[in-house]
């Protein structure tokens, strides 16, 4: 990973210290020293035995809140003008720091709000691809990465087997291709487990990227999938949907956007495999709430 041009000296060592760790002792880690105070953290209208996956609604974009026993995951932030979205979110259920943010990848539509956010909220543990110094999101990450390393942050590579726990689910990173010339292949791909009940989490992925994952011969079943691409017709091929088969299926996308997400075609090929759709563009916030080892979907519209 090269943050050449992202960081000064001192930061670079800090980053570069961090990440050489991760990668000699562990693909695979637990995050430890999570030490929030759910009293001093939640007010008494917020229940503090929620567990749930919540689609932000960020316009065109992607933001995702994890949330459990008083311990959040931030998965991607939208672009830049969802900060207010974002931090009403976080607000919203009194969290007053991020366990980790993950960055899928550095479009502005999935890191923009990132300055913005982590400007209000402190982060434990910042996760982030390899950084090409051609992304779009460069600046950005760089002023991520240099707010967590000055507040003692942990900073960490996402590599394939990368596991770590919120509360009562354990995310896994379940892929991720660097190698790939295109920034939305190159998205970490994340599965959030809890009771048995599993969440894919596909950041911006398209077929090519997916025809990759395939062939990594996993077990790709799961209850919610958070739709590639916000529905885009390059993303979420049949192949894909066949082994995912997943009871529901969330598209995070913007009210009339320009680029005809989602596109007619998954539509169709989700109802054909028996998936219930929602959308943030129609239903707003998505939020499946873990009750009695089900799920239990509930829009903000």
């Amino acid at each position: 990973m090269n943050f050449k041009g992202l960081c000064n000296n001192r930061i670079v060592k800090a980053v570069i210290t961090v990440i050489l760790c991760i990668s000699v002792f562990a693909v695979s880690f637990v995050l430890s020293g999570i030490d929030l105070s759910t009293s001093a953290l939640f007010g008494n209208s917020f229940d503090k035995n929620s567990d749930f996956v919540r689609i932000i609604d960020v316009g065109q974009g992607d933001s995702i809140l994890i949330y459990s026993n008083g311990y959040s995951a931030l998965i991607d932030t939208g672009l830049s003008d969802a900060a207010s979205d974002v931090c009403t979110a976080l607000e919203s259920c009194g969290i007053k720091t991020l366990d980790v943010l993950l960055i899928t990848h550095l479009d502005s539509d999935h890191i923009g709000a990132a300055a913005g956010v982590t400007e209000i909220y402190g982060v434990k543990n910042l996760i982030m691809p390899e950084i090409s110094s051609e992304s779009e999101g460069l600046s950005t990450a760089q002023l991520v990465i240099n707010r967590v390393v000055e507040a003692d942050g942990n900073i960490y590579t996402a590599v394939q087997g990368m596991n770590f726990e919120i509360g009562e689910f354990e995310l896994t990173v379940l892929a991720a291709f660097p190698e790939m010339a295109d920034e939305n292949n190159r998205s970490v791909i994340t599965v959030a487990e809890i009771e048995d009940l599993k969440f894919l989490l596909t950041g911006d992925m398209e077929a090519k990227a997916e025809k990759a994952l395939l062939g990594e011969n996993l077990d790709l079943k799961c209850d919610v999938l958070k739709v590639g691409h916000h529905g885009s017709s390059t993303s979420s091929n049949m192949d894909l949907l066949k082994a995912v088969m997943p009871r529901y299926a969330a598209i995070s996308v913007g009210q009339n956007n320009d680029f005809g997400h989602p596109h007619n075609e998954v539509i169709s090929d989700l109802q054909y495999i028996g998936a219930e759709i929602y959308r943030t563009d129609t239903d707003g916030d998505i939020t499946f709430y873990i009750e009695n080892k089900r799920i239990v979907p509930k829009t903000e519209k």
